[in-house]
């Protein structure tokens, strides 16, 4: 399939890659420094945007990512699931450093006063979590336009108020 859609011969697809697993490898590989290079550390400075304003820019810059590349999407959630112990290796191996990365923002936004007292190991595991079956839902239909904006205000809201009316708590 990639190589009828690139429009290639076989041979020159083996010149750049030696394996589909190969070309898998390089994809999860591209997709992390993109991922990482979407997320802006969040400051405090006085000439900066509110917290607020700077988590929405990395959501809606990772939401956008996405969209742009779905298909990428669904090789991460559905291509790439179970089809061998390598490529389930390397696919853990990326879920592995996104909840890295994820934790260690937790952690700097604990410092920071923005984050409360958690487990920053569960707490970037629901955050992974909660984003691919979003992106996933959403993203599915490769037809349908998403408002960036507004599913990333959705997201943020969700992570920073939860789900609960204002003023309930349950004891």
């Amino acid at each position: 399939d990639i190589i009828k859609s690139a429009a290639i011969a076989r041979g020159t697809f083996y010149l750049y890659f030696s394996s589909k697993r190969a070309l898998f490898e390089e994809i999860i590989d591209f997709l992390v420094i993109k991922i990482q290079r979407c997320i802006r550390t969040v400051r405090m400075s006085v000439d900066a945007p509110s917290a607020r304003q700077q988590l929405l820019a990395n959501i809606e810059a990772v939401v956008a990512l996405f969209d742009q590349n779905r298909a990428l999407l669904s090789i991460l959630l559905e291509g790439a699931v179970g089809l061998d112990k390598g490529f389930a290796d390397k696919l853990a191996g990326f879920y592995a450093q996104i909840v890295d990365t994820i934790e260690r923002s937790l952690k700097r936004g604990q410092t920071m006063g923005l984050v409360r007292a958690c487990d920053t190991h569960i707490a970037a595991l629901a955050v992974l979590g909660s984003l691919k079956e979003v992106l996933h839902d959403t993203l599915r239909d490769t037809s349908a336009e998403v408002d960036t904006h507004r599913l990333a205000r959705e997201i943020l809201d969700i992570f920073s108020v939860g789900v609960l009316a204002d003023g309930v708590s349950i004891p």
